[in-house]
């Protein structure tokens, strides 16, 4: 099954890449923060291509588990300047 999105700019429809670890298809994102999802081996979070059919763009998604933890961790980081 071909796992598919909505494209957030266009409303079109949005494909996933065959794979996130190979060649040009790479894509990485590193918090500004000490991260409990990265660590001293991994440094930084790897992203999903996913290619709009029909805007052509390509934009990158980080999978729902991280992304929970990097927003937690930021409402913390947040809170913790905040005051």
């Amino acid at each position: 099954m071909i796992e598919t999105r909505r494209c957030p700019l266009c409303g079109g429809t949005m494909v996933r890449s065959k794979t996130k670890r190979e060649g040009y298809s790479r894509f990485f994102w590193q918090p500004p923060w000490k991260s409990k999802t990265t660590g001293l081996l991994k440094p930084f979070i790897e992203a999903t291509p996913y290619l709009c059919l029909d805007c052509g763009v390509v934009l990158a998604f980080v999978d729902d588990e991280a992304r929970s933890i990097l927003r937690g961790e930021f409402e913390e980081k947040k809170t913790e300047v905040g005051t």
